[in-house]
């Protein structure tokens, strides 16, 4: 997923750098509202498919769930009960923020520009949230190893393994932290280029 919104960040501002060059070497009458639409066009497209995608990634978690959940301890079904809870409304959230340029209906350059930089705005949001989804993980993992450990589920052996498991996982959850701030800062930029090109044809 990191690798198709990395693609899908710098397509998007290929797609600003031409409309912007292209807004500004014509005339209003003259804009070429084809190649407007073409590049809106791949933009709902893409925004429809992170939707079946983040779909789909939940299912499996779920499904596992199901399948093993008479086989697993206390511990366990508090923790996939906890996650499930936060997952669900966290997922929902993202689906409406993709929601503007997935289903919106354009018929000129003004309803393109009103709905792209919409979108670009609701990419920040996801990307905050992307940006601060893996801490929370550094908090909550400690408190189920000790739950499990407390309840006798965990011996010290697989304790000591955990916490090896931790320090890898602090080490990637920073490379992601910094992944995700710089993408924010980046759809940052292509708002305040699309705020430029309205500014500039007076919209």
């Amino acid at each position: 997923m990191p690798n198709q919104e990395h693609d899908s960040t710098e397509s998007q501002q290929d797609q600003i750098n031409d409309l912007l060059s292209l807004w500004q070497a014509q005339p209003v009458s003259e804009i070429d509202l084809e190649a407007v639409k073409k590049s809106f066009n791949e933009e709902q497209r893409k925004q429809r498919l992170y939707m079946v995608v983040d779909s789909l990634a939940f299912l499996p978690a779920v499904y596992m769930v199901v399948v093993t959940w008479g086989e697993l301890s206390f511990a366990m079904k508090a923790m996939c009960m906890l996650l499930f809870i936060l997952a669900t409304p966290m997922l929902v959230y993202q689906l409406w923020l993709r929601r503007i340029a997935a289903f919106a209906k354009n018929s000129d350059t003004f309803d393109y520009l009103q709905q792209f930089t919409k979108q670009i705005k609701n990419n920040i949001r996801i990307a905050f949230i992307t940006k601060h989804s893996g801490w929370p993980a550094l908090l909550f993992i400690p408190g189920f190893a000790y739950l499990r450990y407390l309840s006798g589920d965990l011996s010290v052996e697989k304790l000591t393994q955990m916490g090896i498991v931790f320090a890898v996982l602090s080490i990637g959850i920073a490379g992601w932290t910094v992944w995700a701030h710089k993408r924010q800062k980046r759809f940052e930029q292509q708002l305040k280029t699309l705020h430029e090109m309205a500014d500039k044809r007076g919209y």
